[in-house]
């Protein structure tokens, strides 16, 4: 991945915190945030794959081994 620029405001309360927070775990700002980010990215994307299938049928987890012991 290649290296960009963000640049936001945010609360002067959060971000002394999130300095502290880093500091005490010898964390860099960068990291933290680009996490964060993509963490929330992640469940973005998850939850709307759940909403496009959450109405497809479900296979019991006991038919699926039951089927598993007759190929045997």
């Amino acid at each position: 991945m290649s290296d960009a620029v963000l640049s936001t405001l945010i609360d002067s309360q959060v971000k002394e915190a999130t300095t502290r927070f880093c500091k005490k775990r010898g964390l860099k700002l960068r990291h933290l945030v680009e996490q964060a980010l993509v963490e929330q990215l992640e469940d973005e994307i998850d939850l709307e794959a759940y909403h496009q299938r959450r109405h497809e049928e479900t296979v019991p987890l006991e038919r699926i081994l039951a089927g598993s012991k007759k190929k045997k």
